[in-house]
């Protein structure tokens, strides 16, 4: 990570107190250059830090293994160039150019439901698996299922500095989103704690990293829905996990399709109407199962209920059932129906 004389100078603004995106274009247009803003103004905000603080902070960055990008650099991000509201700077760990590749947003509920969780982890698996990326913000719920579903094939946007690790439940599984070539980044300066009014900045990001967004499960007041008003505001499709309107943990999102969202009720139709081509997509089919688990995978076609699937297979149905459940390939309806996800 090699920094140019003049992204110190912009740095110098970034780490200012109340000196946010917008107010650092407005410098450069009113200055031409930050160094010229920084020699005009340093000495009249005294919250300003010196060139020496901040060579001193960028040696403490790449001490931590974390790298440093402004909108100087020819290779910053060109999906955060398009508002003026979006990061100037930001904090990565990982492989910055993946994305390169097309992108889906996926956000919603902390606290989901079984079944959004493990379709969830069924979509962003089949996205990865068809050469796309997952980007989502880290948190536990509907957040972890998406990072986890796709393999490594995944953008984590966290709402606090790189220094800190939030949620801590998941460390290790952004330790293992490194190792398979994914992407951690942040727009916060070292030491930013996860504040809650973080998190409204955090999905801008979010929603401006991706090329489509998906709402997996929102109640009525939600970061994932602040996710989806900023991607309207962005102009990208969003797309909405229809739920079972008695749970009031799919009001929010539900609301969205009322309102105009597209329901993503089949994850192979929506990969194909995502794609930038003619390509036929298919959620892979899982290779992880045994004879009588592949059976009533193929049998779940149709819907079946719960003592037909016992007449067919026997009496260890109910453990399989409940396994192929975990592993988010089969979900159960009211009344003790169970279909195939595939």
């Amino acid at each position: 990570m090699h920094l140019l004389e003049e992204e110190i100078y912009l740095l110098s603004f970034h780490l200012t107190h109340r000196i946010g995106p917008v107010r650092i274009e407005k410098i450069l247009k009113e200055f031409g250059s930050f160094k010229s803003a920084y020699e005009n103004l340093h000495h009249i905000n005294p919250n300003m830090p010196s060139l020496d603080h901040v060579e001193k902070y960028v040696g403490k960055v790449k001490k931590l293994g974390i790298n440093i990008i402004t909108f100087l650099n020819p290779e910053f991000p060109e999906r955060l160039k398009t508002f003026s509201y979006l990061p100037k700077v930001i904090y990565y760990k990982g492989n910055l150019n993946i994305l390169n590749n097309k992108t889906v947003g996926i956000v919603g509920t902390r606290y989901p439901s079984v079944s959004a969780s493990n379709f969830t982890y069924r979509l962003s698996q089949a996205l990865s698996q068809n050469g796309m990326v997952v980007v989502s913000g880290g948190a536990i719920g509907i957040d972890t299922a998406a990072h986890k579903g796709a393999n490594g094939r995944t953008v984590v946007v966290m709402g606090c500095g790189l220094d800190k690790t939030y949620p801590k439940e998941n460390r290790g599984l952004f330790r293992e989103i490194l190792n398979k070539g994914g992407l951690i980044l942040s727009e916060f300066p070292l030491g930013t704690l996860p504040n809650p009014g973080n998190f409204p900045a955090r999905n801008r990001v979010i929603s401006a990293l991706s090329d489509v967004v998906v709402i997996s499960q929102s109640p009525s007041k939600s970061g994932a829905l602040i996710t989806a008003r900023w991607a309207l505001d962005q102009g990208k499709d969003i797309w909405v996990i229809p739920g079972d309107p008695y749970d009031s943990r799919n009001y929010g999102s539900n609301k969205l399709i009322y309102e105009g969202a597209r329901p993503l009720y089949d994850i192979s139709e929506f990969l194909k109407d995502i794609s930038d081509n003619n390509t036929h997509f298919t959620a892979s089919h899982p290779t992880d199962l045994n004879e009588k688990e592949s059976y009533i995978l193929e049998i779940l076609k149709e819907e079946k209920h719960l003592d037909e699937i016992v007449e067919l297979v026997g009496d260890d149905a109910y453990s399989l059932l409940v396994n192929l459940q975990i592993k988010g390939y089969i979900q159960e309806l009211p009344g003790k129906i169970f279909r195939s996800n595939f």
